[in-house]
């Protein structure tokens, strides 16, 4: 997380969703240190730059508004609490989900009427937050297994074997709790909502298939470390028995049983999977409602087109037509027609003249954000989109893209530039008045380049050359592809409502005729002794496992 030009509390990184589809992450921290003094609200505001060079073929014709809203997929939603497991267990701690659980356990045993809606929301925050925690513990394993093949000390390879085996003890120790929960609030039966049971047993299901996925992919990691100076047998050992543990429990409760050669079964889990996935982190959604702003604009100047019409129109027929008529009918008739389809012509002329004129002053969408659990409305967003001249690109924007160029030839600088701008308004007070465990807004930016590709050449082309090494002359396939340069410029508003120095940071987005190939995080920084441009960065990029035939041209 970066704190300089005033802009802490923000944190973004880009990374990509699949073959068709990156995306960029900016996560607002909204805890009560990070407010603004003096405002119940934050602003930010997200500039996208995307530079299409020419050969890809994009026009305001071929890729007008709309269709870049199709596009484009922005939602919004709070960051999984950083909650440890440590802390999971803490009897005496309130961030704590399963202590929110038993809380609300011992109330009904007291006769208290059991709250639905907190029971079912704990439940599911308690499966992201341990979801969250076996992906960052399965991280710090494999981390620590880069250092330790790095180095020929028996040290790191025995720290390893801790990690491991700490992970593997410590997320089965918090399922035993949640299950033991989830034992006790079956006891009560007739007193507790089938819904709620319902819920408690969805999230049980989703985090046994999330535990075996990670304790499979630690096992591949171990067996894979053949090379280690000490014997992994131990933890090994613990971690096929938790797996067969996990196979039991699943195996009792009904779940779905896999097997290799089960295809109807594994097509099952994965649909299944990936419902429990979207119903368990749905407590982190927040609702957004989108309202179309340019249609009122665009009537409002055909509204304006058709006032000068009918001026015309009616100074025509008192002046012109009715003393034509005096003289002859088909005269009048005749310049009737003619001054009925100029002002025809005219109202449309105007009314696209108008909109031309004034349409960048306007937003085109207006998104209306509200949190689920208390249907209150926790923010605004303004959306635009428009194309302009590489001439009328802001001149950081320009020097950002311009900076450490892989070739400088005339398909760059011809480049199609679209501008998408969000002005995001957070109600923080509001927020942290409702929630005190989830204090980051994540604002998620997802781009599908899937309507591009169709325009795209053949993913290789022919490649001729005489090899100097061996003496002979070579003909092979070469990847062909294209880069789609993207720069973000995000500015926050400060205590006086101005607009911050914004922060800059680029990507290049790598792709062919087959998809996505990587993203290339490019520098801002400039050599020792020069200035850097747009400041510090910003986005952090997932690193993508790369091709080995992926070569840059």
């Amino acid at each position: 997380m970066w704190h300089d030009n005033g802009l802490e509390g923000i944190d973004a990184h880009v990374a990509l969703h699949d073959r068709s589809q990156f995306e960029v992450q900016f996560t607002y921290d909204i805890a009560p240190e990070h407010l603004t003094h003096g405002q119940a609200y934050e602003h930010y505001r997200v500039e996208a730059y995307y530079f299409f060079p020419s050969n890809m073929g994009v026009t305001a014709l071929n890729l007008p508004r709309e269709e870049f809203y199709r596009n484009l997929h922005a939602y919004y939603r709070f960051k999984t609490p950083d909650i440890s497991e440590d802390t999971l267990l803490d009897p005496l701690d309130r961030q704590s989900p399963l202590n929110a659980l038993s809380f609300l356990l011992k109330r009904l045993a007291m006769g208290v009427p059991l709250e639905e809606e907190a029971a079912g929301a704990e439940a599911r925050l308690f499966g992201t937050v341990l979801s969250q925690a076996m992906r960052l513990r399965l991280r710090a394993v494999e981390q620590q297994l880069e250092r330790a093949r790095a180095q020929a000390d028996p040290g790191p390879w025995r720290e390893l074997e801790g990690l491991a085996s700490d992970m593997v003890h410590s997320v089965a120790e918090v399922l035993a709790r949640y299950r033991g929960l989830l034992a006790d609030y079956r006891s009560f039966d007739g007193r507790v909502p089938a819904a709620v049971l319902q819920t408690l047993g969805h999230v049980d299901e989703f985090l046994t298939y999330r535990f075996d996925h990670t304790l499979a992919a630690l096992n591949f990691s171990l067996t894979g470390a053949w090379e280690a100076p000490v014997r992994l047998d131990t933890v090994a050992d613990l971690v096929q028995q938790t797996a067969q543990e996990e196979t039991e429990h699943r195996r009792r409760q009904g779940y779905v049983p896999l097997s290799p050669g089960d295809e109807q079964a594994l097509a099952l889990y994965t649909y299944r999977s990936g419902a429990l996935k979207k119903l368990v982190e749905q407590v982190l959604f927040l609702d957004v409602r989108t309202v179309q702003q340019t249609n009122r604009w665009r009537n409002l100047a055909a509204m304006l087109g058709a006032t000068f019409a009918a001026v015309f129109a009616g100074y025509t027929d008192r002046s012109v037509t009715l003393p034509l008529y005096q003289h002859s009918l088909w005269i009048a008739l005749t310049f009737f027609a003619m001054f009925y389809v100029a002002k025809d012509r005219m109202k449309e002329v105007l009314r696209e003249y108008v909109w031309e004129h004034v349409s960048h002053y306007f937003p085109d969408n207006r998104l209306t954000i509200r949190d689920p659990s208390t249907t209150s409305e926790v923010g605004r967003c303004l959306e635009k989109v428009r194309f302009m001249a590489k001439d009328d690109v802001p001149p950081d924007v320009l020097g950002a893209r311009n900076f450490s160029h892989v070739v400088d030839l005339d398909s760059e600088r011809k480049e199609t530039v679209i501008l998408y701008r969000n002005d995001l308004k957070l109600y923080a007070r509001d927020i942290l008045s409702v929630h005190q465990r989830r204090t980051h807004i994540k604002h998620i930016l997802r781009f599908n380049v899937e309507s591009l590709l169709a325009r795209l050449d053949n993913p290789t082309s022919r490649v001729q050359f005489y090899d100097t090494d061996s003496r002979i002359f070579c003909r092979l396939r070469a990847p062909k592809v294209y880069h789609l340069n993207v720069v973000f410029r995000l500015t926050r508003r400060d205590g006086a409502r101005r607009l911050q120095q914004p922060v800059l940071r680029r990507i290049r987005v790598v792709l062919d005729k087959n998809g996505l190939r990587r993203i290339d995080l490019v520098p801002l920084e400039a050599p020792t002794g020069s200035e850097p441009v747009g400041g510090r960065s910003l986005v952090k990029v997932q690193e993508p496992r790369v091709r080995e035939d992926d070569v840059l041209f």
